[in-house]
């Protein structure tokens, strides 16, 4: 290969490395000239409270994508926690039971939510750890299970967390609102997590090969259980936090949110393919640049149903060029 085509073939791989954060780049400059007040401190920080829910569950779904995996029962997930929550917290409130805004009321909003995340979690890690069943398939099964079984507490209405205690939710420490302040620990003990610890460079080594991870002693069905286990806790979390946002847990809450979650962990560098990714800057940057764009749209007052084509280009854009950097080499 002569030197002319060996800077062209570097140039392509460039192109298809970083060419999605250029196109959003414009699209940010774009945004900026349109609506002056899109690169204001206020809309900056509108823009960080948006994506901090979905941001934590973007953290998760590395987790599992880094073993070679998916869990598109995050969105529904995140529904039934959040029903869960509101029902259960509604009705201890109205016995005089706990007090909103305590403490103890607190403990049971986050403890509630962990448990329904940590239940769907260990289902899908259980089906594709143990009996080894395709991960998609398998988290389809809990998606709709989760969503029967949201409906059926919920009874189809909608469900309002106001008064429930998720006050604190759209609260600031400082400058910084709570729901960011979140995002940005998790990040960091998760990035930690993934990057310094056995656990991390194991899930790493079970993407890459899972055979030649059981042949030096790494326990791959425990690991890829964990790792259904953290999606399914922060997915129920980031469900929970979306809720108290909103304020309320309507039919359609979070429908969807599988897809955007698992395009911005791909937008952040995580591989479809498995054995690549990383939480900081990937998964963090993956949903602040999936939050710009929608964020931007609505500053243009940008017709809602063209969300919906943004997000499937966006989905589309993120596999593209994951598959086209998948040579199918360890990583």
């Amino acid at each position: 290969m002569n030197e002319n085509n060996l800077k062209l073939s570097s140039f392509v791989k460039y192109i298809y490395k970083y060419g999605v954060y250029f196109i959003f780049l414009v699209l940010i400059i774009f945004f900026a000239t349109k609506n002056s007040n899109f690169y204001s401190t206020s809309n900056i920080l509108i823009l960080l409270q948006q994506a901090a829910p979905m941001g934590i569950a973007v953290i998760g779904m590395t987790y599992v994508m880094m073993v070679g995996g998916i869990d598109i029962s995050a969105g529904q997930n995140m529904y039934l926690s959040a029903v869960v929550v509101g029902v259960v917290v509604e009705k201890l409130l109205s016995a005089n039971i706990i007090k909103s805004g305590g403490a103890l009321n607190t403990l049971i909003i986050y403890g509630l939510a962990i448990l329904v995340g940590a239940t769907v979690g260990s289902i899908n890690g259980v089906l594709v750890a143990r009996f080894n069943i395709v991960p998609f398939i398998a988290s389809l099964a809990t998606m709709n299970i989760a969503r029967g079984i949201g409906l059926i507490i919920s009874n189809s209405k909608v469900i309002f967390t106001d008064g429930v205690g998720l006050g604190h939710i759209s609260q600031s420490v400082g400058f910084l609102p709570i729901v960011v302040i979140i995002l940005i620990v998790l990040t960091i003990i998760f990035d930690y997590v993934l990057r310094r610890m056995p656990f991390g460079r194991n899930i790493m080594a079970i993407g890459n090969d899972k055979v030649a991870a059981a042949r030096i002693g790494i326990k791959v069905r425990k690991d890829v259980f964990i790792a259904y286990l953290i999606c399914g806790i922060l997915a129920a979390v980031a469900g929970v936090m979306s809720a108290g946002q909103v304020g309320a847990v309507a039919v359609n809450f979070a429908y969807g949110n599988e897809f955007i979650v698992i395009s911005a962990a791909v937008l952040g560098g995580t591989s479809l393919f498995g054995g690549k990714g990383s939480v900081l800057p990937g998964a963090f940057i993956g949903i602040i640049l999936v939050t710009t764009i929608v964020n931007g749209m609505a500053m243009l007052n940008a017709d809602p149903y063209i969300y919906t084509i943004v997000r499937g280009v966006i989905i589309f854009i993120a596999v593209m060029v994951d598959s086209v950097n998948y040579k199918g080499e360890l990583r």
